[in-house]
């Protein structure tokens, strides 16, 4: 059962802040986020170990950050047949910074960029937008 209390979010606000994920996605998986009840330990080391990196504090307790319930759902989504791109084709980092987008959250989203696009080592890959050289900008 979804909270009456639960924040409500827009499509239109979370292209703004460069979303990609389809809107049918979008709110399905909003949906299961907040009737979710537990989180799978795996899912919630990945999102405390990604959002770590870019000194985003996540709350754990009973009543799991929203962030991680999200990224749990997303993460947990398989591809539909017949479906050329899909959110569960992307990286963790690359997830999660949709979640960060789905729940409005554009302050964590920028640190995000910056700790895994601005500051990462010269010559390597960002796990974000998939660029290599330093004088690319992170699309993402």
């Amino acid at each position: 059962m979804v909270s009456e209390d639960a924040p409500e979010y827009s499509y239109e606000h979370y292209k703004e802040l460069g979303g990609i994920i389809n809107e049918e996605d979008y709110a399905s998986s909003l949906e299961k986020s907040r009737s979710l009840t537990s989180v799978d330990k795996n899912y919630i080391r990945q999102a405390q170990n990604i959002a770590g990196v870019a000194g985003i504090e996540l709350k754990i307790s009973d009543k799991e950050d929203p962030r991680i319930k999200l990224y749990s759902v997303l993460r947990s989504d398989i591809k539909p047949e017949n479906t050329k791109h899909h959110h569960g084709q992307m990286s963790d980092q690359r997830l999660f910074l949709e979640v960060l987008r789905m729940l409005e959250d554009a302050g964590s989203a920028e640190k995000m960029k910056t700790a895994y696009h601005t500051n990462r080592p010269l010559g390597t890959y960002c796990s974000l937008c998939g660029k290599i050289y330093a004088s690319e900008d992170c699309v993402q």
